[in-house]
């Protein structure tokens, strides 16, 4: 019986052996916790605001990107045009569409139309560049006697 006795009662003194550390872990861990809680909430609210911003300027990279892009198609189609219009046969063909303009062995022919609308045409043809096509036809015949 004594042998009983002595088991219940260390039983009993581990139970609340054990009672205690629970209890002790229960309080450790309870602020341990909270804190860990309190840190990562503090983190958040710190690093929310430049999250967000980071976001923003990656939106911004990726239009600028885009428009950077746009740009540079736009550059290469202008540096073709710029190619193009500065050859030489672009440049006489302009002359002879504009100007009416012909080498020395060649002959001009106008077209006319008696026609009210093409009368206001060539008025307004002559109007815009503010000198009359005898001039350009004088200017031709002797720029291309020069050259030839």
């Amino acid at each position: 019986m004594a042998r009983i006795n002595k088991d219940r009662y260390k039983e009993k003194i581990s139970k609340r052996i054990r009672e205690k550390e629970r209890s002790r872990i229960k309080r450790l861990i309870t602020p341990t916790v909270v804190l860990a809680i309190l840190f990562i909430i503090v983190f958040l609210v710190i690093n929310t605001p430049t999250a967000n911003e980071i976001l923003k300027q990656r939106k911004e990279m990726e239009l600028l990107k885009n428009e950077l892009e746009q740009a540079k198609m736009i550059n290469k189609e202008l540096e073709k045009k710029i190619e193009r219009i500065s050859s030489p046969e672009y440049i006489e063909e302009e002359a002879r569409r504009k100007f009416g303009l012909v080498k020395e062995d060649q002959t001009a022919y106008a077209v006319v139309n008696e026609s009210p609308e093409n009368e206001d045409e060539s008025g307004n043809e002559q109007a815009k560049f503010g000198i009359s096509y005898q001039f350009w036809e004088n200017f031709a015949k002797s720029y291309w006697s020069l050259k030839h």
